[in-house]
């Protein structure tokens, strides 16, 4: 009986100390990250993951990365796996751009982003212009460990002052055990203290 009450002890010890490690809360993962720039004009590579938006309406090249034409692209290497489940992006206004995440060594569209012309100039936060903290939630989860971030049309000079992504690490196999047994722990040891 005493090495029933160990057991479950360290069970539940166990199973409580990594719930952090399993991937529970919902928070920026690209936040500090690397970012690559390729065939850019201008700007400041952490710029775009250090966590602030500009005003909105700021000039399109005013503390953001620029470039002209659609072949350039900012990449977002997150350092490890995130199931990620929302974005925010602060860009030009009067272009269209798209997130995409790197799945089976190819890069699959997460999110085309819309031109937001009509509501203003400048940088423009989206989903909403007006909220910066309200985020565009993906139709289901993606689990990457890189983002890439391209221009898809408009007037040919695009910019990004902010690219923020949303989830939290891909849980490992044994930290799910851990925790599932972590769980029986707690369940065994209510049942015995009620016994």
């Amino acid at each position: 009986m005493k090495l029933l009450r160990i057991f479950l002890g360290l069970a539940l010890i166990l199973g409580v100390a990594l719930l952090p490690a399993v991937g529970f809360g919902d928070t920026n993962v690209a936040l500090g990250k690397t970012v690559t720039l390729s065939g850019t004009s201008g700007g400041v590579a952490s710029l775009v993951v250090d966590g602030n938006f500009m005003s909105r309406g700021t000039q399109w090249q005013i503390g953001s990365v620029w470039w002209y034409g659609t072949a350039a692209f900012v990449d977002i290497d997150l350092g490890a796996s995130y199931n990620i489940t929302s974005f925010i992006v602060q860009a030009d206004d009067n272009d269209s751009y798209r997130v995409s995440y790197w799945h089976n060594d190819n890069w699959v569209s997460a999110w085309e982003v819309p031109n937001y012309d009509a509501y203003g100039w400048g940088l423009q936060t989206r989903p909403n212009p007006d909220n910066n903290s309200e985020r565009y939630f993906l139709p289901t989860v993606i689990s990457t460990d890189k983002l890439r971030f391209t221009a898809t049309g408009g007037d040919g000079s695009y910019s990004v002052s902010e690219l923020q992504a949303y989830g939290a690490p891909v849980p490992l196999p044994g930290a799910v055990w851990l925790l599932g047994s972590g769980l029986l722990g707690l369940a065994g040891w209510r049942r015995f203290r009620k016994g």
